[in-house]
């Protein structure tokens, strides 16, 4: 059982008790791996009843995972040849997947959240016996339509997001939709940075004055979402120019560094302090889009297509004594339409889930 804690009255006082920053966070950042986390890294055999499709994303155990075939008889050399000979992996409940199922074939599948975008494959009729190797697969196109991913509802955009599909990028999107994060994505997180670091970012994250340069929010409050990105993508550049005072929401934004994993309430924290600083009122897509949370990216392209106009970024939805009782990822108030990453019921108001506008 997970327990949900609002420090946020415990940090209130806590800065009128000191207002000087520490390098201290209450954020959850999903490190408490398990036995599953490693067996998910090399592969794990699944029966259908085990697989969660929320968001219309496929989930194990809490854990966002992919599908793929092993058994590649008939087909093994060739794609080790070329990729594209072999089965597709897949990222969403899309049709191939729901015919495999209503077929009971689905039990052939292997879960697992490994992001080198290269799985185990094997062949009984290879040299009269079973060989294994480890080949790259390429992604199914069907379930990058179904979530609309990088715009993957047309035709030009859905080749595009086929041929240069990365599993980073992809995790890194939903990151905000799961609880946690793949192992070797955080065993990666601190590879290749200088010995002096941790002492280094601190000085530019504090004479920054934790202050975000792209969005502009202050983190003094929450100084673990306060990233310093190096520029030219070399860690152990640590030259005054390379360096740039992000949030961590800016951060995994910029190309490379995809391997940034943000969660639902680090995400509404960056959100809150940018209501606050009154960035959300914004009436332009291109806006919203760098403003909201990536998950919903997919949902609000197709909503844009049907001709709505630019939402508000984190919304709150009030009662009528104005208590919020609800906050949204994005919403069109006059409607009284949100799209939530969590279930939310409000009397009067259609809330989608993530993914339930691209999976219709």
């Amino acid at each position: 059982m997970r327990i949900l804690i609002n420090f946020s009255e415990l940090k209130r006082l806590a800065r009128v008790l000191n207002p000087t920053p520490v390098d201290f966070s209450l954020v959850n950042h999903s490190t408490d791996f398990k036995p599953i986390d490693d067996q998910l890294g090399e592969g794990i055999e699944i029966d259908i009843e085990t697989i969660e499709t929320e968001f219309n994303l496929l989930s194990y155990h809490g854990r966002q995972v992919l599908l793929y075939i092993k058994d590649h008889t008939g087909k093994l050399l060739a794609t080790q040849a070329n990729p594209e000979h072999g089965n597709r992996f897949h990222i969403a409940h899309c049709h191939t997947l729901e015919d495999m199922k209503q077929k009971n074939r689905f039990q052939r599948y292997v879960a697992t959240n490994k992001l080198t975008g290269r799985f185990q494959i094997e062949d009984s009729t290879v040299w009269g016996g079973l060989s294994k190797v480890e080949v790259e697969l390429k992604v199914c196109k069907y379930c990058l339509q179904k979530l609309n991913y990088l715009g993957s509802a047309d035709y030009q955009p859905r080749q595009k997001a086929f041929s240069e599909f990365s599993l980073k990028d992809f995790f890194s999107r939903y990151s905000s939709c799961f609880l946690y994060m793949p192992k070797a994505w955080a065993e990666d997180m601190s590879f290749g940075y200088s010995s002096d670091w941790k002492e280094t970012s601190k000085l530019v994250r504090k004479a920054a004055n934790y202050t975000c340069s792209e969005c502009r929010i202050g983190l003094a409050s929450y100084p673990g979402l306060c990233h310093v990105h190096h520029v030219n993508g070399v860690k152990s550049d640590n030259s005054p120019e390379n360096l740039q005072v992000l949030c961590k929401d800016c951060h995994r934004r910029k190309p490379l560094h995809s391997g940034i994993f943000v969660s639902h309430g680090e995400m509404q924290i960056i959100t809150s302090l940018r209501r606050q600083a009154e960035k959300l009122g914004v009436d332009d897509w291109g806006e919203v889009t760098d403003l909201s949370d990536p998950a919903v990216h997919g949902d609000l392209e197709l909503m844009r297509k049907q001709g709505f106009r630019p939402p508000i970024v984190g919304h709150e939805v009030q009662n009528e004594r104005g208590e919020v009782i609800a906050e949204l990822e994005v919403a069109w108030p006059e409607k009284r339409i949100g799209i939530s990453i969590k279930e939310i019921l409000v009397p009067g108001w259609r809330i989608y889930r993530v993914g339930d506008i691209c999976g219709r």
